[in-house]
């Protein structure tokens, strides 16, 4: 969207003179400059840079919002993939448990990979414990029991899509966010310590 200028006999109206259209947002903006009257090119040129001078207003405005849906779907994005990892039927996320002693309840967050599916219609479940197996280890546990469940044979090109380990600081600040006190020390140990002291 940008000025279009219209010259004698363009617009079946009979208008002489400039349209200013700028999408911005949701809406339409427009702004006619008329040539009517106009007798000298000082006054032309007055006219020229009026217009120029509100679409340039009405495109920086434009680009504005446009950035900011842009981050907000990214973060969007960001946020619904935090769990995901490189195959459909396997998450990763800190899961809460509980354990009861001497009649006290105390929480505890875990690191897991977490398998689910189901095959001819039966549901299969399972969690693998990161901090338990280590992160390689409980990816390949997790990839062979999805295969198992899932009659895959040959699940090569499954272990090659292991996400990162440092997707956990991801995971650790969205679930914080949710309201998770999660604490620091069960993000998995494979982690750069120099990381987890950025969070």
């Amino acid at each position: 969207m940008t000025i279009r200028e219209y010259k004698p006999g363009e617009h079946k109206a009979g208008f002489k003179g400039l349209r200013v259209v700028v999408k911005v947002g949701d809406d339409y903006r427009q702004k006619y400059f008329a040539f009517r009257g106009i007798t000298n090119k000082k006054e032309l040129n007055k006219i020229k840079k009026e217009a120029e001078s509100l679409n340039s207003e009405w495109n920086m405005e434009r680009q504005l919002i446009q950035s900011k849906k842009d981050l907000e779907c990214k973060e969007h994005r960001r946020i619904s993939s935090a769990y995901t990892t490189g195959v459909s039927g396997i998450k990763m996320k800190f899961a809460r448990g509980k354990k009861v002693r001497a009649g006290v309840t105390k929480y505890y967050y875990s690191p897991l990979f977490i398998i689910s599916g189901s095959t001819d219609g039966v549901r299969f479940d399972k969690n693998i414990n990161i901090s338990k197996h280590g992160f390689d280890m409980a990816w390949l546990k997790s990839v062979m029991f999805y295969a198992e469940k899932k009659g895959i044979a040959n699940y090569t090109h499954l272990l090659e899509r292991k996400p990162p380990v440092e997707q956990f600081i991801v995971i650790y600040k969205h679930q914080k966010s949710l309201g998770h006190d999660i604490p620091l020390h069960r993000i998995p140990q494979e982690i750069d310590q120099k990381l987890v002291e950025t969070i």
